[in-house]
C-alpha cells in the first residue's frame, strides 16, 4: 500500500481445483491501506508523511498534548512512541525485501528515509536494487509473482540468501511458521508497548503462536464487507443495512429476510454473491474454521458454533431457498460484479479495495449519485451481543524470514510503517487522495474510519488459506472448501455431512493442524 508509482498489481490465488481460480486485484498499495487509514489504525492504511517537517510537527503535537494534560510528565514518560526510539536503532545496511511489489516506490520508503536515512551499505551480493538504483533504502531481492511468493521465499532461505522482510498474510501465518518454517519470532525485536502498537494488544495476543509473536500489529480492518446499492435497497422496500448496524439491529435474521424478500430465481435476482460469503458468516460466531486458540492452530470444524453457522448458511443454497448467486452455474465459479451493478444482486461480499478497483468505475459509467454505493459489516448472530468480524491487517505489515542477517533493518522498516499509519497529517492527506483520485466521499470515509478502529469489533482470525493453497497432505487439499460448500453451495445438513457422509474429514483436519503445531514447537530455538 502507499505505493505512488505502481498503479496496481494483480493478486492471484490459485486454488487446488479449476473452479477455485480467484483473482484479486489490489490497486496501488495505497488503495487498500487507504481503506484503513482513516482511524490511524486501519489495517489497511494509515498515513504517508510527505515531508520531514511532519515528524517534527508530530513530536510537537505530542508535547502540546502533554501540556494540555496539566504537564503530567509521569504520563508522558510512560507513553513511548516509535519516534522516541528511532535514535536507538542503527541501520548501516539496506533491507532486503521480497514481495510482489516494489517497496522502493512507496510512501513507506519516504518515511524510512526521514526516520533512518538511507543505509550506506548494500547487502552482500546486491550492488544495486533491481532497477539499478543504489540510492534507495530497500533492496528488492526478487519481485516474485503473487502465486510463487512462498516458493520463492523458501528457495532464498534454502540458498542462504534470506530476505529481511516479507509481507504478512494473517490467514497463513501459523502454517508458514510451522509447516514451511519460513519465519522467526519477533518478540525480542519489536517493542509492542509503544503507543503505535498498544491499541492492538488484544489482537496481538490473539495471534501469538506457540508463545511467540510473528506479526507486528498496528492496524485493523475487516477482511470483507457487504456492498449494496442504496437505490436497489430502497426500491425493494428494505431497510438500510448501515442504519440497522448503527442501531445494533443488523443480525443474521435481518440479512436473511432481506435476501429472501429480494431473491427470485425466475427473475435471476439473488440476495448475495462473492467468493467468501460463507467464510465471513462463519467468523460472525466468533471462530474461524481454522483458528488460533491457546497459542495453537486449531480446527473448529466440528465446533457447535460453526455447526450453527453452517445450518444458517444452508438456507442460501441453490437447492434450498436459492438466495445466493449460482456462480457455479452462471459464471464458471466466479462472482459477477456486473450483476450486482445491474441491480440483480442485493449484496456483494468483498474488501474495501473493491471500491477503488471496480465500484467507482460503475459509478462514473452509470452516473450514480454519491450516496448510491454503500457497505456494511457482516451481520451479528442473533444469539450474540457482539459483532464478530474477520480480521485483516495492512499490506505494510511484515514478517521476519528465517536466516535474515539484518534484524535491525527489519525493525526500522516495521517502525517506519507503524509511524506512518499513526501520523495525523498523513492521514488527512490520504483521505483527500481517496476523494480526488478514487472518488470516495466523506460519508464512506467516515464509515471507513469507524470500522477500522481496533475496538470496532471482536476480531476473528481464520487461518484456512494455507489448507487451500499449500495442502499439507493430498487428502486435506480442499477440506476447508468441502466443508464450507457442503452447506452454502450444496445445501447439505452439515452435522450429517461430517458424521455420516464424510466421517473421516474432521479427523484428517485435526491431524493436519496437529502436525503443523508439532513442526513449529522449536522454531524459537532453531535460529
Amino acid at each position: 500500500m502507499f505505493h505512488r508509482k505502481i498503479s496496481k498489481f494483480l493478486i492471484i490465488n490459485i486454488y487446488t481445483t479449476s473452479k477455485e481460480l480467484f483473482m484479486k486485484n489490489t490497486k496501488k498499495l495505497s488503495a487498500i491501506i487507504l481503506s484503513a487509514i482513516m482511524l490511524a489504525t486501519g489495517c489497511a492504511d494509515n498515513t504517508a508523511p510527505g515531508g520531514s517537517t511532519e515528524i517534527k510537527e508530530s513530536a510537537a503535537n505530542s508535547s502540546d498534548n502533554n501540556e494540555s494534560n496539566g504537564g503530567n510528565t509521569d504520563t508522558a514518560a510512560e507513553s513511548k512512541s516509535v519516534k522516541d526510539v528511532v535514535g536507538d536503532i542503527k541501520v548501516d545496511t539496506k533491507v532486503k525485501f521480497l514481495g510482489w511489489y516494489d517497496l522502493n516506490n512507496s510512501n513507506i520508503a519516504d518515511t524510512y528515509k526521514k526516520l533512518f536515512g538511507v543505509p550506506q551499505k548494500n547487502p552482500e551480493g546486491y550492488e544495486t536494487d533491481h532497477s539499478g538504483n543504489d540510492t534507495e533504502p530497500f533492496i528488492d531481492v526478487y519481485l516474485s509473482s503473487y502465486v510463487d511468493r512462498y516458493y520463492t521465499l523458501a528457495k532464498l532461505i534454502g540458498s542462504g540468501d534470506s530476505p529481511d522482510a516479507f509481507p504478512a498474510e494473517i490467514s497463513r501465518m501459523p502454517c508458514s511458521v510451522g509447516a514451511d518454517k519460513l519465519f522467526q519470532p519477533i518478540g525480542d525485536i519489536i517493542d509492542f508497548e509503544t503507543e503505535e502498537f498498544a491499541p492492538y494488544s488484544k489482537i496481538q495476543q490473539s495471534l501469538k503462536y506457540i508463545g511467540n509473536d510473528y506479526v507486528p500489529i498496528f492496524s485493523s480492518t475487516p477482511r470483507s464487507l457487504l456492498w449494496y446499492r442504496s437505490s436497489v435497497v430502497k426500491e425493494s422496500g428494505l431497510e438500510d443495512p448501515w442504519e440497522l448496524y448503527e442501531k445494533n439491529e443488523w443480525t443474521w435474521s435481518k440479512f436473511l429476510s432481506m435476501c429472501e424478500s429480494f431473491s427470485s430465481s425466475e427473475k435471476k435476482k439473488y440476495g448475495v454473491d462473492g467468493y467468501f460469503v460463507e467464510r465471513e458468516i462463519l467468523s460472525t460466531v466468533g471462530k474461524g474454521l481454522i483458528g488460533i486458540e491457546d497459542d495453537l492452530l486449531t480446527s473448529n470444524a466440528d465446533d457447535e458454533k460453526i455447526i450453527s453457522a453452517m445450518d444458517y448458511l444452508r438456507q442460501f443454497a441453490t437447492s434450498q431457498k436459492k438466495l445466493r448467486y449460482p456462480r457455479e452455474e452462471e459464471n464458471g465459479w466466479s462472482p459477477s460484479d456486473s450483476e450486482w451493478a445491474n441491480g440483480n444482486t442485493l449484496f456483494y461480499q468483498d474488501g474495501l479495495w473493491r471500491y477503488d478497483e471496480t465500484w467507482r468505475l460503475y459509478k462514473k459509467k452509470n452516473k450514480w449519485s454519491d450516496d448510491e454505493i454503500n457497505f456494511v459489516p457482516f451481520p451479528r448472530c442473533d444469539d450474540e451481543q457482539s459483532y464478530y468480524q474477520g480480521y485483516n491487517c495492512a499490506e505494510n505489515t511484515y514478517m521476519l524470514p528465517i536466516g535474515s542477517k539484518n534484524p535491525e533493518g527489519y525493525k526500522a522498516l516495521v517502525y517506519s510503517a507503524a509511524y506512518l499509519y499513526n501520523d495525523s497529517s498523513a492521514q488527512t492527506r490520504l483521505r483527500e487522495e481517496k476523494k480526488t483520485e478514487y472518488d470516495w466521499n466523506d460519508r464512506l470515509l467516515d464509515r471507513m474510519d469507524k470500522i477500522n478502529s481496533p475496538d470496532a469489533f471482536e476480531w476473528v482470525v481464520d487461518c484456512r488459506d494455507y489448507f487451500r493453497e499449500v495442502p499439507p497432505t493430498a487428502s486435506t487439499d480442499v477440506i476447508v472448501d468441502i466443508l464450507s460448500e457442503s452447506s452454502y453451495v450444496h445445501g447439505k445438513d452439515y452435522r450429517t455431512f461430517i458424521t455420516e457422509e464424510s466421517p473421516d474429514i474432521i479427523e484428517e483436519l485435526d491431524k493436519a493442524t496437529d502436525r503443523i503445531n508439532k513442526s513449529a514447537e522449536n522454531i524459537g530455538t532453531e535460529q
